[in-house]
């Protein structure tokens, strides 16, 4: 229902609902002056209105920069691109002086102010006051953005880019009753201009205005369904994992009876095909009682996700048939495949090997079966090898979907690892036991099936909450050193907002007591070999570009160079990491080429190539000539370093007092890198997270719970020969106590070894430690909480199967006579 609910939900126009189409750049529109000139001559066309956008920040009454809703944008505009709203006036006048600004209502309610009062907005030099001369709305009121609106000539400035323009409004002349035919018209004048660079900019008209105006910016139902699709995915895998156990110890304890049916010429294919019909029908049952029972879990979590902030409480959770009826068929079919694998050994058996079947362990795993299981840990192994070697990026997802094929390997081999397991674990830890663990062991050896049956679903929930939980802390402790590795400045100044402005690093430079001072700013384009077609596409990586101050770089950064000198960058020479260099085939020496998204292109000579490009970048670029296709001059990050004999407490000092005059500044340790930069887009990771978790875990623990149920139930004659043979009845329940902490034992020490196998390799790739950052605390609960509610159950249920007619010895007696 969720992921329907995202994919229904819109993103509706807001700042573009006045025109009629948009010609939107990606991230801005290059020559906009020729593009205006050419949309203006159309005959279908009225005018054309530029847009002007930058990003901006405002700060409250308490100097706390104010974030746009749902992590969407903050820009400043020139008051002539208030006509794409169309924005009109609710109070006050149009802006007539550089000081003066339109604010939106809802950022005007969100300060609390209104014409005539004050605001306090961010620009290149920091903060800065201004009046608000007037409020305005469009028909359709902002929900994901604010806007601020300045004179043109204050909005050229404050963009401080050499192309401001991100977009043009094209509105129709009257007598034009067809957008589409505007659209088609307008895309051909782009063509006609811009010839093969014109795939930089997008012509939309209708809904895809929203797409233009909100590019680059994820909305929460974008967000949403990509989170969704992952719980979904790991709810199926769990569910079938569950499910193929419970009908397989389920099927097992029918042998009997299959046998029967077989001995009065029941078919293979008959009973297959009865065994299929009645897990069907459960499934039928299931749904009548789950499928409602899911639209109040989704109305649930909707509340709680809207609660957290992660979707807007305008985010509608569709409810109709299409959720409840496609979940209903993927359960069947999930449950389908089980009853598959569970009837395929049994609708094999033999009349005459009845009693056999029913009386002894289960056979040895078919070859196929090995021979499926080894292989698909020997893929594995493979890729996690080839992870540790940095060979292959362990993000991504690769370390979680590597969890996932153990799981499907632990399962094929379940019975063999199980029997392989006792025998190390159990047999030795016998000695140490009273008579009831002894017994216990003896019990769990002899029926590995058994014991296997509930040591996986446990181990599936250990394995994939100590990699869920665990691969993040990695990740983590793996930027942070390399990012210690790489720096040498001494104060990193990060930013909560979308940036911080250009004015802090120059200005930060000119500090008493500092060295080297330089932003750092990220920029979009590829790269590629300089002497290379065009259109050849295996020369052209999609880069990670950063560009610096060229002369702060070796002041800065330690990037472990290994051939060339940073200290030849200049403007017109670039450092490339080693991934970059060996994918382009480059040297020190060689030219390479950088094609912006803008359309621009710029030919650079190689000065250096450098071993330190985990989680930095791709490309080592000038500021200076990167910054002029930069869709807005806001750094990520500013590096100072402390002059030699300079206090650095006083710097510190000085870096923070400056940075109060710069909204979401905030002054770091060198140690802290960036770490301390959260989205929306985080926090709802983080509770999807918690929610999956929680899933997998309650799901798994009714799992051992049916499963430990069944099992214990079915052992009443077991428990009637213990009491003949003289056993109490509180004997025979220390026992089965002993069974469920072994099992859940061994289940912890197999969770243990598939977690190490991915977060080893993966913390050596990442930390250059193979002892990975674990989640102590969770864990530990977990693990302590398993025995619990193995003890409690097989307890519960062993004591009711001893008090039924069949478990005691005088009804043993009577049904042996």
């Amino acid at each position: 229902m969720l992921l329907e609910s995202s994919a229904r939900a819109g993103s509706p126009t807001e700042r573009y609902a006045g025109t009629d189409v948009v010609v939107a750049g990606q991230p801005f529109v290059p020559r906009a002056g020729e593009l205006r000139a050419a949309l203006d001559r159309l005959a279908s066309v009225e005018r054309s209105v530029p847009e002007l956008s930058f990003p901006t920040t405002a700060v409250d009454a308490s100097g706390e920069p104010v974030e746009a809703p749902w992590d969407g944008p903050f820009l400043g505009h020139s008051w002539e691109s208030a006509a794409l709203g169309p924005f009109l006036l609710r109070q006050g006048r149009a802006p007539a002086g550089d000081s003066e600004v339109v604010l939106d209502a809802e950022l005007a309610g969100r300060l609390g102010v209104g014409a005539g009062d004050t605001v306090r907005l961010g620009g290149p030099d920091g903060l800065r006051p201004y009046q608000v001369s007037g409020v305005a709305d469009p028909p359709r009121r902002p929900a994901r953005q604010y806007a601020v609106f300045h004179t043109a000539r204050e909005a050229e400035r404050l963009a401080g880019s050499e192309q401001p323009v991100r977009a043009f409004g094209v509105l129709a002349a009257k007598g034009t009753a067809n957008p589409e035919t505007l659209r088609r018209q307008v895309e051909k004048a782009v063509r006609d201009l811009y010839g093969d660079n014109a795939g930089s900019l997008v012509v939309a008209s209708g809904a895809g205005r929203a797409d233009a105006e909100f590019w680059g910016v994820p909305s929460p139902a974008s967000v949403l369904s990509s989170l969704v699709g992952t719980f979904g995915v790991l709810s199926l895998f769990v569910a079938g994992f569950v499910v193929a156990g419970t009908l397989t110890l389920a099927v097992a304890g029918r042998l009997t009876e299959i046998g029967l049916l077989r001995a009065v010429a029941a078919t293979k294919g008959q009973i297959r095909r009865m065994i299929a019909v009645e897990v069907l029908l459960v499934t039928v049952a299931a749904a009548l009682l789950g499928a409602p029972g899911g639209i109040g879990v989704a109305m649930l979590l909707h509340r709680v996700l809207v609660d957290g902030e992660v979707l807007p409480p305008s985010f509608v959770l569709s409810v109709g048939p299409v959720a409840p009826w496609a979940t209903v068929v993927l359960a069947a079919v999930v449950a389908q495949f089980a009853a598959f694998a569970a009837a395929r050994r049994s609708s094999r058996v033999r009349p005459v090997e009845v009693l056999r079947e029913s009386a002894a362990p289960a056979p040895k795993p078919g070859r196929l079966r090995v021979l499926l299981g080894v292989g698909v840990f020997a893929g594995a192994g493979g890729c996690l090898g080839a992870v540790a070697t940095g060979r292959l990026d362990g993000g991504g997802g690769t370390t979680e979907s590597m969890v996932l094929v153990l799981l499907v390997g632990t399962a094929l081999l379940a019975p063999l690892i199980c029997r392989v397991a006792g025998a190390l674990f159990l047999a030795p830890v016998a000695w140490f036991l009273p008579r009831e663990g002894t017994l216990a062991v003896r019990n769990l050896l002899r029926n590995e099936a058994r014991l296997a049956a509930t040591v996986t679903p446990l181990v599936l929930a250990l394995s994939l909450t100590g990699t869920l939980l665990c691969v993040p802390l990695i990740t983590s402790q793996g930027a942070q050193r390399a990012e210690r590795e790489r720096l040498l400045a001494d104060h990193v100044v990060s930013s909560a907002g979308p940036g911080i402005a250009p004015g802090y690093a120059e200005r930060a430079a000119r500090l008493p007591g500092v060295a080297a001072a330089s932003g750092q700013l990220s920029v979009d384009g590829e790269l590629s070999r300089a002497d290379a077609d065009q259109d050849d596409d295996a020369s052209v990586i999609g880069g990670n570009l950063v560009a610096m101050r060229a002369d702060a770089v070796p002041e800065l950064l330690d990037l472990g160079v290994h051939t060339g000198s940073l200290a030849r960058l200049g403007e017109a020479s670039v450092a490339l990491g080693d991934s970059a260099a060996r994918d382009l085939s480059v040297t020190v020496g060689d030219r390479v080429r950088v094609d912006w998204d803008d359309g621009g292109r710029d030919t650079y000579r190689v000065a250096a190539v450098y071993s330190r490009d985990r989680d930095f970048a791709d490309a080592l670029l000038p500021r200076a000539s990167a910054a002029r296709h930069a869709p807005a001059l806001l750094d990520d990050t500013v590096l100072v370093r402390t002059a030699p004999g300079a206090d650095r407490d006083a710097v510190e000092r000085q870096l923070d007092d400056l940075a109060a005059v710069f909204p979401g500044a905030s002054v770091d340790g060198a140690a802290s890198g960036d770490a301390g930069s959260h989205s929306e887009s985080g926090a709802a990771a983080n509770l999807f997270v918690l929610l999956l978790l929680t899933m997998i875990n309650v799901f798994t623990a009714i799992a051992v719970v049916n499963t430990l149920s069944m099992v214990t139930a079915g052992r009443r004659g077991e428990f009637a020969l213990l009491r003949l043979a003289g056993a109490q009845s509180a004997q025979v329940l220390r026992m089965l106590a002993w069974e469920a902490v072994l099992t859940c034992a061994v289940a912890l020490l197999l969770a243990t070894l598939v977690c190490a196998a991915v977060l080893v390799p993966l913390s050596i790739a990442v930390t250059g430690s193979a002892v990975p950052a674990l989640a102590g605390g969770p864990l530990a609960a977990l693990a302590a909480g398993a025995p619990l509610v193995a003890v409690a159950t097989t307890t519960l249920v062993g004591r009711l199967a001893m008090r039924s007619a069949a478990a005691t010895p005088g009804g043993l007696a009577r049904a042996v006579s």
